[in-house]
């Protein structure tokens, strides 16, 4: 899964957790479901009976739990690893999107990374037989998600070599790196495309 894929699953698993999770707050903030009409006042089936007439877990219940000596470590521990998988999948969405600026060793300048993603597209564009282009950056170590539409008299594989051949090529030495690992999708423009180009 390429780079820009990654971070599109990420973002609608993000939005679903947070949605699920302001759904919820919501229907505590309520209370008794009053505000809710008839579907915050009705206990589904599956629900026990205990749980409908009062709370979940009563003083009692929670003083013969804590009796248990595993009980509160466990759910320290529980939360607490909640917590930091939280925090570690924060840090991974934050160090994903990639640096804001990058440091080019050969020239021993610092560029910003949306500059040189809009001068690799406009170059990119460029090449004979591209219709549109669009290059991302992302991750560390760098990676280059590249976005073709070629003409449809194009040869994808004759473009994708040119490109591999011109706009990498020029990255990689710009960056002073060996290698920028790089995802090419290709897609082939239609007529009408063409037309309201």
């Amino acid at each position: 899964m390429s780079v820009i894929g990654r971070g599109a699953v990420n973002r609608v698993l993000l939005g679903t957790v947070g949605l699920v999770l302001l759904g919820g707050g919501a229907l505590l903030a309520v209370g008794d479901g009053s505000g809710l009409g008839q579907v915050g006042r009705e206990v589904p089936d599956w629900w026990s009976e205990r749980a409908a007439e009062g709370v979940l877990l009563d003083r009692d219940g929670l003083a013969r739990m804590r009796e248990n000596g595993w009980w509160t470590p466990a759910v320290i521990v529980a939360l607490v690893l909640v917590l930091a998988l939280s925090v570690r999948w924060l840090a991974a969405q934050v160090s994903a999107s990639g640096p804001r600026w990058v440091s080019l060793r050969s020239t021993g300048l610092t560029l910003r990374r949306r500059a040189w993603e809009r001068a690799m597209t406009s170059q990119a564009a460029a090449v004979d037989g591209v219709a549109r282009a669009r290059v991302r950056l992302a991750g560390r170590p760098l990676r280059a998600a590249v976005t073709l539409v070629v003409e449809p008299e194009a040869r994808p594989a004759e473009v994708v070599r040119r490109v591999a051949a011109g706009v990498v090529a020029d990255a990689r030495r710009c960056a002073g790196v060996r290698a920028l690992p790089t995802d090419v999708r290709v897609r082939v423009a239609n007529r009408r495309e063409r037309r309201t180009r």
